[in-house]
């Protein structure tokens, strides 16, 4: 429950400030750009060559969307806000390029985009988007060794991957498994009541299962002190899912599940080898908690763009 009521307060207080900066002029954001681009360290470096590729070199076509004129949309309004607060430091007459949602294709010239498929970033610009519903993070106050011996997944099933893994295991003694979509398969032994984060975070274990672009849940398990069990990602966010090292920040397991009841036996046997990994996805997250550098990579990552879009 304190997760929840954490969770609607970050939510009010999101937009109650995204909504002040919407309205400040960018005047007074545009003044302090200098600011923002002093010299980068080579932590910072690598993370901007990582978002956007240095191959991308091309100018705006005529569909590009003017800062001036970027309004906020029905729909995806996260998005847009925390484009917005960062399109602010520059000159309106700067052009983007963008697409909002769960992305999962590539594109022919330079996008602005939340996820893109991992080892084929090519025009697939990465920007800290929807950030509120992504980048949740949590302190765990259970140690591992006081948690549940169980496995615990609750989602929806949007693709075959989850519905096969629902399918399998929504009756196991050793795992706590269920689908909350609104939509009954054919099994509705499927169906299970939904569970808070704090209560998956009883379980030593917790499955990131990716839906129609990255599991959602990925970055607050990597923060916990439960062990994050995973298929090998397909798709990426500003989290850099592409560089996470298998059994090294989290248990990889097989694509068909085979072999994840095995994984759960070895880390029960083998509890300090559990610790390491779960030290490992503590210490990756934890780069990602730094709200002053993450403005900063953001602001340079997007005047790389207009870099290499020729807009500098």
């Amino acid at each position: 429950m304190k997760f929840i009521k954490a969770l609607k307060r970050q939510k009010f207080y999101y937009y109650l400030t995204h909504i002040i900066i919407h309205a400040i002029p960018s005047v007074f954001y545009r003044i302090r750009l200098k600011n923002w681009l002093i010299d980068s360290n080579k932590e910072i470096e690598d993370r901007i060559k990582y978002y956007i590729s240095s191959n991308i070199n091309t100018t705006p076509n005529v569909e590009w969307i003017n800062i001036g004129n970027f309004k906020r949309p029905k729909k995806g309004s996260m998005y847009f806000f925390d484009l917005v607060k960062i399109t602010k430091y520059f000159q309106k007459d700067k052009k983007i390029n963008f697409v909002f949602g769960d992305v999962t294709e590539t594109f022919d010239s330079p996008t602005l985009v939340k996820s893109r498929p991992i080892n084929q970033n090519g025009n697939s610009v990465l920007m800290k988007l929807d950030s509120l519903r992504h980048f949740h993070f949590i302190d765990d106050s259970l140690s591992f060794m006081e948690k549940n011996d169980k496995i615990v997944w609750r989602g929806e099933i949007h693709k075959e991957n989850r519905r096969f893994l629902v399918e399998k295991f929504h009756d196991h003694p050793f795992c706590d498994i269920g689908d909350v979509s609104p939509k009954t398969w054919e099994n509705p032994n499927w169906k299970k009541d939904y569970l808070s984060i704090e209560v998956q975070l009883k379980s030593k274990f917790i499955l990131s299962i990716e839906g129609i672009d990255v599991a959602t849940n990925l970055k607050w398990i990597m923060s916990s002190n439960s062990l994050c069990l995973m298929p090998k990602p397909k798709f990426e966010t500003w989290y850099m899912e592409g560089k996470l090292i298998p059994d090294y920040h989290y248990v990889l397991i097989k694509d068909d599940y085979s072999d994840l009841l095995e994984k759960r036996a070895y880390y029960l046997e083998n509890p300090n080898e559990a610790l390491k990994i779960i030290k490992n996805a503590q210490e990756w997250t934890q780069q990602f908690r730094n709200n002053k550098v993450e403005k900063e990579l953001s602001i340079k990552v997007l005047n790389q763009f207009f870099k290499q879009t020729n807009q500098n």
